[in-house]
């Protein structure tokens, strides 16, 4: 630290004064010794006073010459301690780095540092592994460094606002084989928003890609044989329901006719055998409207005979004829042709939607709207129940088969749930045979 200029010029000023004293000292002595008289009281006076001055100002210089030696002094010793502060920030600094490189040398990760002009800063060991090269021939290399090859477009692709990067990409390998790598690159910025570094992660993730593969797969292969057990079991339906028509229903039929014959044969001659046929022909009607709710159940005529509004115009009649206590509102919108296999699907998660809201929900208020929005069909049960708690909902194989039913014909299925809210299940339907072919 240099000394204030104005300590310079009083130092340079200090020869005035001590020539101002020795003249007037010179003065005094030569006239008195020149005029070997007695002392002239002016002249002594002007001596004395110049003496006086010159003391005074010989004073003050001394003052401030102690003044700004200490004041340099404490310069000195503040820069002292300033540059005592900067050597242990920097040997902080260097711990500080070196513990930073140690714990990126013991993670598995590939970790580069590098300029914007391609030459590196750093990189770990795990960096060298997988690309097989010595750290010394990196960091002596030009050009972008051995990775991914969107490297050398990171100055456009990282800014301020957008500081970091994720890519993933496969990495064809020489045996032919393909791996997988995902890199995070992160820019560092100097203070005037220029790059300073670009730090880039990397990790083989080529064992999560043929997992997240394997699981997309078999996923693919569980769906598959859900449709297949969904269609098997709608089949499996229409035949016991034809069987039932068939078979059961036409026995049960002739049963009625023999009975009414009897009845009619002995109703004078034997009333108890009348009676008996009578009750014969009763029960044979009560077996009867039950096989023919079983066979409504396992494959509605009207929605083959009628269409899907007068099937579910149908199911809730008897819903609400069996569950008084709920109130059930209802708005179903004239639909366009819709293909087969969508009414079925609509009509069956209605049913099982119904039959779950009557057995677990606990409601008071049902909502059931169907109408066709941006040319899809949606579907809305709404119940202001208890809620389905999120284990039911994840394993209940009412709503799995709800699901995958919407699904099998390219539909989306949603439903939102919580405890106290009730239960709203959303689901969209495509409306032309085209996509529900390409989905099945």
């Amino acid at each position: 630290m240099q000394p204030p200029r104005h300590t310079e010029a009083v130092r340079a000023g200090w020869p005035a004064p001590l020539a101002l004293l020795t003249a007037a000292t010179s003065g005094v002595l030569a006239g008195w010794l020149g005029s070997r008289v007695a002392f002239d009281a002016p002249l002594v006076l002007a001596a004395v006073g110049g003496l006086l001055a010159s003391a005074a100002v010989l004073v003050w210089c001394g003052a401030q010459a102690r003044a700004e030696r200490r004041a340099e002094a404490a310069a000195q010793h503040r820069l002292a301690a300033e540059l005592a502060q900067c050597r242990a920030s920097e040997q902080d600094l260097q711990r500080r780095e070196q513990f930073y490189h140690t714990i990126l040398e013991d993670i598995p990760e590939m970790i580069c540092r590098w300029y914007p002009d391609g030459r590196i800063s750093y990189v770990n060991e795990a960096y060298c592994r997988h690309f097989q090269v010595s750290r010394a021939e990196l960091l002596q290399q030009g050009g972008f460094p051995l990775f991914h090859p969107g490297a050398s477009r990171l100055d456009a692709a990282l800014y301020r606002a957008q500081p970091v990067v994720v890519m993933e990409f496969p990495v064809p390998q020489a045996d032919g084989t393909q791996h997988w790598e995902r890199w995070v690159d992160r820019a560092l910025f100097e203070e005037d928003g220029t790059i300073r570094e670009f730090q880039s992660v990397g990790e083989d993730i080529t064992a999560r890609k043929r997992a997240e593969q394997e699981t997309t797969r078999l996923l693919e292969e569980n769906r598959h044989l859900a449709r297949m057990a969904l269609a098997i079991q709608e089949e499996e339906r229409a035949n016991l329901a034809r069987e039932l028509h068939d078979e059961l229903g036409q026995s049960l039929t002739a049963i009625r006719a023999e009975a009414e014959c009897v009845l009619q044969l002995n109703r004078e001659r034997s009333p108890t055998i009348s009676e008996c046929a009578g009750s014969i022909s009763a029960v044979v009607g009560q077996v009867y409207g039950v096989v023919r709710g079983m066979m409504h159940r396992l494959r509605p005529s009207l929605l083959d005979d009628l269409g899907l509004v007068a099937a579910l115009t149908e199911l809730v009649r008897q819903w609400r004829s069996h569950h008084p206590e709920l109130v059930l509102e209802v708005v179903l919108e004239p639909l366009p042709k819709v293909p087969p296999a969508v009414e079925l699907v609509v009509y069956r998660i209605v049913q099982e939607a119904l039959t779950n809201i009557a057995k677990h929900a606990q409601a008071n208020r049902v909502s059931l709207t169907l109408a066709v929005v941006d040319a899809a069909l949606e579907l809305c049960v709404r119940d202001d129940g208890r809620g389905i708690a999120k284990a039911a909902n994840e394993r209940g194989y009412g709503l799995i088969g709800m699901r995958e039913r919407a699904l099998a014909v390219g539909g989306r299925f949603q439903i939102t749930t919580a405890a106290g809210t009730g239960t709203t299940i959303g689901v969209v339907l495509p409306l032309t045979v085209g996509e529900v072919r390409h989905a099945t």
